[in-house]
This record gives structure tokens, sequence and C-alpha cells, in this order.
């Protein structure tokens, strides 16, 4: 399954045009796929500047199953506490890109 946590970061924020902000949300995220389950770590800038668009997706590519370790790692608990302070509004979106709706 695809897990995506899709941000928008506070307005008066300058780190969110800042190269090495994401870079270092990048890292953070890499060190999920110690997590035996999860298999990769994108983390994806948005590239049209409007007030009505997030700033960044993080796309963590996982077996369902270790979503539970995902939740209790460190690293998801680092993400909370220290970059919590800098989100206006996150939100959360998994699917499963094996299973795509039909069309009738």
């Amino acid at each position: 399954m695809k897990h995506c946590i899709i941000v928008k970061f506070i307005p008066d924020i300058t780190h969110k045009i800042e190269k090495s902000f994401i870079e270092q949300i990048q890292e953070l995220f890499d060190n999920c796929k110690e997590i035996d389950g999860i298999h990769d770590v994108k983390v994806f800038n948005c590239c049209v500047n409007k007030d009505n668009r997030a700033d960044i997706m993080i796309q963590i590519d996982m077996e369902k199953s270790a979503l539970e370790e995902y939740d209790k790692s460190q690293w998801h608990l680092i993400w909370k506490q220290e970059y919590g302070r800098f989100i206006d509004t996150k939100t959360i979106f998994d699917y499963d890109d094996t299973k795509p709706l039909k069309r009738k």
C-alpha cells in the first residue's frame, strides 16, 4: 500500500521554500526503511505555488502490516514532535495501488 502524508505548512514559515528543510524531512523518513515491510519513501515538493495547495507529500511504500510499527517508530514520533509545530494542516491517505477502482 501507499501511505501518503499531505502537508501544508503554517503561512509564516520560511523553511518551506528551503531545499535543506525538505531534505531534512526526506532524511528523517528514509530511516523508516529500516522497519520491516517498508520498501521506499519519497518526499514530493508541490510544483504550483498557490494558497490552496499543500506544500509537500510524503509517500511511504509499505506493507499494510507495517503501519502499526511505523506509527510507533521513533522517526514517526520525531516527525510529530519536531515538525508538528510547522504544520498548518495535514491529511493522511492510504491506498492500495493494486486495487484501482474499475469504471463501469
